[in-house]
This record gives structure tokens, C-alpha cells and sequence, in this order.
């Protein structure tokens, strides 16, 4: 395992949740509170960088008052309320998705709409409400997608167990598909991920890549991952987010991000 060079001027550090800086249990670590209080003390911006949403993102790192928040997988930044930057879906799009999604009824598929305003959903059973909850915090239950009247950012397909591949290749439609997870696949414009967020928060803050440190687990995590020097992929990790990333930290099971981050802040170059 790797630690950042104790010399090294770190000043953005953007973690993924999901396999990444979450336990194992899907919670932020108790020890987290310490760790990020002692950065910002060092004038360390603590930046999520997630699939989920600006709200929910925003409610578990409320403590911490106006932050740098990446969500939606790159298709928003905002700092505080303060919009830095944001990727709108063309209506087109968005209504080929939702016909790509509906045609899939050999699959258990449920379709979330990522407005500016809040997420909106079709499905109301409790499975599938249970399932996007800790993902979306502000949901609407609508009874035609196709009816939204918002600005959507990104289309996010929750399905079942083993169905991931088979619903990623079923979405033939003009926009960038992911695999975000295990139960996920997610649709936003060509171009955009979290990559392109995490230089739009750099330039705003004045920040380089040799003063950004990155935490990630899983392919859409891949474009963030080139986007600064130190780049840790957990030792759980996807295979192509391991090949791209200069260094490995421990599996989120152990707090690697943690254990990377409090030996810089102890200044050791061993974890």
C-alpha cells in the first residue's frame, strides 16, 4: 500500500462514497469527523465526489457546512448553494432513455430522472424505493416520467443482481453509458464525468493536480482518477481503475482512505 509524500503540498482531496470512503457497511466511519476537521484546519478542501445526489450528498456532510460537493457523477458542482457547474440533458434524450428503459421488461430495471430540482421516479414499491434511498434523498413519485418538467442532469438505472451488463448494453441510445455500481447504470451527455467536475472545482480553487489527492473504487471513477497526481485506487477496486491510479490504498473494509490521509496528516511515508 502507498501513502502521499509527506512533502507534498496537498490541497483538494475528492473521495468516492461507495466502495470507496464508506465502510463496509455503506456509512461514513466515525473516525472520518477527526480526520476531515484536521484537513480543513489545514486549509485542506474535503470534497465528495459521488453518483449520488447533490441533496443526499449534502444531508450527510451537513456538519460540515458550504463544502465542495461533486455528485451525480460529475454532472454537478456545487460549493455550498453556489452552482459551479452543471451538464444539462437534451429532452430528446431524456425520452429515449426512459422508452429504453420501459422496452427492458425482462429486466427488474427502475428508472431514476435527476432533476436540478429533485430525483422523480415512476416506481413507488417499496423494494424499489428502499433500494434508491440511500442514493436519493429528495425523490418525487410521478405517474409519467415522460411528463417531468425539469432540467435533467443524468438518468440513473437501478436493476437487480447480475442484470448490470445486460441493462448497459440495452440502453442504445445518444449518450455516454457507465456502470456506477453493482446495481447501476447510469446515462448522461457524452464528455461528462467526474473527471471534467474535479478540473472545474481545480480551476475554481486554483488548484493543480499535484496539489489533489483522489479516492476511488469503481469504473466511473476513472476519469477523477487521471486528474491528479496522487490517485489511490482502494485495494478492493475495479481492475481499470488499479491499472490507471499511481498509487493503491487499503479496501474501504479497512478505512484506506483514512489510513492514507492520517499518515500525511502525521507527516509518516508508511501506513
Amino acid at each position: 500500500m502507498h501513502t502521499i509524500n509527506p512533502n507534498a503540498t496537498i490541497k483538494l482531496v475528492a473521495v468516492d462514497m461507495d466502495g470507496t470512503f464508506l465502510d463496509g457497511e455503506g456509512q461514513i466511519p466515525e473516525a472520518a469527523w477527526a480526520v476531515i476537521d484536521e484537513l480543513q484546519a489545514k486549509g485542506i478542501s474535503f470534497v465528495p465526489a459521488s453518483g449520488r445526489q447533490f441533496a443526499t450528498l449534502r444531508e450527510q456532510f451537513a456538519a460540515l457546512g458550504e463544502i465542495a460537493i461533486i455528485a451525480e457523477n460529475g454532472t454537478v458542482v456545487m460549493h455550498g448553494e453556489q452552482e459551479i457547474y452543471s451538464n444539462i440533458i437534451d429532452a430528446q434524450s431524456v425520452t429515449s432513455v426512459i422508452a429504453a428503459t420501459r422496452a427492458q421488461s425482462a429486466l427488474d430495471v427502475g428508472l431514476v430522472l435527476c432533476g436540478r430540482r429533485t430525483a422523480y421516479v415512476e416506481r413507488d414499491d417499496e423494494v424499489f424505493l428502499a433500494a434508491i434511498a440511500p442514493y436519493y434523498r429528495a425523490v418525487q413519485v410521478v405517474e409519467d416520467l415522460d411528463q417531468v418538467e425539469d432540467e435533467i442532469i443524468k438518468m440513473a438505472v437501478n436493476v437487480a443482481t447480475g442484470q448490470v451488463q445486460a441493462m448497459a448494453a440495452a440502453l442504445d441510445v445518444p449518450l455516454q453509458v457507465v456502470v456506477s455500481g453493482s446495481h447501476w447504470v447510469d446515462a448522461m451527455n457524452h464528455g461528462v464525468h467526474k473527471g471534467l467536475a474535479l478540473k472545474a472545482l481545480q480551476d475554481k480553487l486554483g488548484v493543480t493536480q499535484d496539489e489533489t489527492a483522489v479516492f476511488g473504487d469503481y469504473p466511473n471513477d476513472l476519469e477523477m482518477i487521471k486528474g491528479a497526481t496522487y490517485s489511490f485506487a482502494m485495494a478492493n477496486a475495479h481492475p481499470v481503475v488499479a491499472a490507471a491510479a499511481n498509487f493503491t490504498a487499503p479496501a474501504n473494509t479497512e478505512h484506506g482512505v483514512l489510513q492514507v490521509l492520517r499518515a500525511y496528516l502525521e507527516g509518516r511515508d508508511e501506513l
